[in-house]
């Protein structure tokens, strides 16, 4: 998307019109930051958690990524 509003309007369109889920992390920190809005459902909470765990096992390396399958 060219810009931060693009990007907010189509996840918005995604989540309400195409009852998509969604994960809020930011990167580029050492650790993965999990943020979440307060209109956020607890799907969408659980599900950037998801996500950060995730970003967090795979930076740490493939084999840790691999026993949690």
């Amino acid at each position: 998307v060219p810009d931060l509003e693009a990007g907010n309007m189509l996840a918005k369109q995604l989540s309400f019109l195409a009852n998509a889920d969604a994960a809020g992390i930011v990167l580029g920190a050492r650790v993965p930051i999990i943020l979440t809005s307060r209109a956020d459902t607890v799907r969408t909470r659980l599900a950037s958690c998801a996500v950060a765990s995730l970003v967090a096992a795979t930076r740490r390396g493939p084999a840790l990524v691999l026993a949690a399958e």
